[in-house]
């Protein structure tokens, strides 16, 4: 009976997953991309696409070429164009340097168009974007270096600074007339741009106006949705997946998830992302990635195995033995002690 079943259970390899989902917002997946490609996964990046570029930067540029060759009709045009983009995006795309310089610019082209009114309040708005940028009078005619000082003056005078609070959503980036800012900040009264920058979250940008009594800003940026359980499990059946990893970033904390295709969560596991550097959740990933040997030890080899054949050889040699006494018409008394394995005992 020992023999026969003395065979040693093979090594068997459990079935690992074959397809791995990733959503990381803002985050390069190139690290996770690379594991999947050398285990034989297909990596499927379902983060939401990075925001269109703006083009406001090459409009500014461009305004401000056709205003230095006096083609003031398309310089207006252009500047229009661009002031309408910063408008909708917070002005994105663009330094405060650059964005004073867009009002700067309209202010001067309303003065060559000869509606100065429209230019003093272009020629403002640009000061008070920028309140420390220094003019050279000698860069314009006397009527407009003469203009630019009164419009100097009156910001300085007329508008004083206050207190602007952005408060953002944790993780992201608040900013006030494109420079980064980290709770109160005093800028001039008047009009400024609000924005607020997330890797998780849409973009969000208003235009504000200052006044001297403070302003408390919340902003509420519409948060990116990762998704569900319903339409992972979809993907990974009709990909015929075996099993599949869900990688989830949100922040500086990424959750790593193998999911049987039964909709059962077979492990879960969790790493920091610092800098979107995505390198410490791949190699979670290709741990995962990798199937599982599950060795079988050889029953022969188990403690409770030499105990049950110890039992049995005992048995084989005291039944015989009892049977004998118990022919015999005295009393006898007999022990039996079996030999063990050099190493057991009970």
């Amino acid at each position: 009976m020992l023999a026969t079943l003395a065979v040693a259970a093979p090594a068997l390899a459990a079935p690992g997953a074959d397809l791995v989902v990733v959503w990381a917002p803002g985050t390069t997946i190139r690290p996770i991309e690379v594991v999947g490609q050398a285990r034989g996964a297909a990596v499927i990046d379902r983060s939401p696409a990075p925001p269109a570029t703006v083009e406001t930067e090459q409009f500014l540029a461009r305004g401000i070429a056709a205003y230095t060759a006096i083609r003031l009709d398309e310089a207006t045009s252009l500047l229009d164009q661009a002031k309408g983009l910063a408008d909708k995006t917070g002005g994105a795309g663009l330094t405060r340097s650059q964005l004073s310089d867009l009002f700067l610019y309209r202010g001067l082209v309303r003065a060559a168009q000869g509606d100065e009114s429209a230019a003093w309040e272009e020629l403002v708005e640009s000061l008070v974007i920028y309140p420390a940028r220094t003019l050279d009078p000698s860069q314009y005619a006397p009527k407009i270096s003469a203009l630019l000082a009164r419009v100097q003056e009156d910001v300085a005078t007329k508008h004083p600074t206050s207190k602007l609070v952005l408060d953002p959503p944790p993780g992201c980036t608040a900013l006030i007339d494109s420079e980064p800012v980290a709770g109160a900040v005093l800028r001039p009264t008047g009009p400024h741009f609000a924005r607020v920058v997330c890797p998780d979250h849409e973009a969000w940008a208003s235009r504000v106006d200052l006044t001297s009594l403070d302003m408390h800003l919340v902003a509420s940026p519409k948060p990116y949705e990762a998704p569900s359980e319903t339409e992972v499990l979809i993907q990974a059946r009709t990909a015929n997946a075996r099993a599949v990893i869900v990688v989830e970033v949100r922040g500086n904390l990424a959750t790593v998830r193998l999911v049987g295709i039964d909709g059962r969560e077979r492990d879960r596991r969790s790493a920091s992302v610092a800098h979107g550097d995505l390198a410490p959740v791949a190699k979670i990933v290709d741990a995962m990635l990798a199937p599982s040997m599950i060795v079988h030890e050889p029953w022969y080899r188990s403690r409770w195995a030499w105990v049950a054949g110890a039992v049995l050889v005992t048995a084989a040699i005291a039944i015989p033995i009892t049977a004998a006494i118990a022919g015999n018409t005295g009393a006898t008394d007999a022990t039996v002690r079996p030999t063990l394995p050099k190493g057991l005992s009970f």
